[in-house]
């Protein structure tokens, strides 16, 4: 497993219930600069089950018992165009500080200085990857009194912009086969860039966005670039 795809984490809840302590669905990842560590996902998938930012709890790796501490939350409130599918973007920021006093396990995620590509800058027919937690593939450990979250990795291909300001297409072409793609939205999507090193052809992850929407049935589904993301970063790293 690549580092890249363990900096997707499964979205999930602290739960009232006891027995089963952490609920929920949908996919997010981890992104970093040098100066701080960001949680990310599609604000819908918090919306849509009825989840609070103050009951989030994230793991920051496979092995992690202990999830994430977090001390701001970053929206898109506004805009130039009245289009909202752009907007649908959730970021937290991890508090380092409690975390290094407190964490039990490394932080992986993307670097957004030196790992991020346009999705502005692709040309149809390149060849994506979709990282998410569907639905259909976790299940509830009765006797771990636990949820099963089960990652996949998509293989797509860019169609070109979409109908939505800053967003975009791509057709899921993968031998992972889906009946719907519940759970994939707020989950990384990565173009893997070529560079000649000392000789040697190299093959980087570049995030390109963050899935938002789509059907199993058309095998399409929409994206937002990375440029918003990263925007909403810098914004916010400026306002602070």
């Amino acid at each position: 497993m690549s580092s890249f795809e363990e900096a997707c984490r499964p979205v999930n809840f602290e739960h009232e219930d006891a027995k089963f302590p952490y609920w929920g669905k949908g996919s997010s990842f981890l992104n970093a600069n040098s100066r701080a560590y960001y949680w990310i996902t599609a604000s819908h998938v918090l919306s849509n089950i009825g989840g609070a930012a103050r009951s989030v709890r994230i793991f920051p790796s496979d092995h992690s018992r202990i999830s994430l501490p977090f001390n701001e939350k970053y929206t898109i409130t506004e805009g130039l165009a009245d289009d909202e599918d752009y907007k649908d973007v959730f970021v937290l920021r991890v508090d380092l500080d409690e975390f290094a006093s407190s964490g039990d396990a490394p932080l992986v995620a993307q670097d957004i200085e030196k790992g991020i590509f346009l999705a502005e800058d692709l040309t149809l027919g390149n060849e994506l990857w979709v990282i998410g937690y569907p639905s259909e593939s976790n299940f509830v450990d009765y006797d771990a009194q636990k949820i099963k979250n089960t990652r996949s990795v998509l293989r797509a291909l860019y169609q070109g912009p979409s109908i939505s300001d800053h967003c975009h297409e791509l057709r899921v072409e993968s031998s992972v086969q889906l009946e719907s793609y519940d759970g994939l939205s707020g989950g990384p999507v990565f173009y893997m860039q070529s560079k000649v090193s000392d000789g040697r052809t190299l093959t980087y992850p570049m995030l390109v966005g963050m899935l938002l929407r789509g059907t199993a049935s058309s095998s399409i589904a929409h994206f937002v670039s990375s440029n918003i993301i990263v925007n909403l970063i810098v914004q916010a790293e400026s306002n602070a």
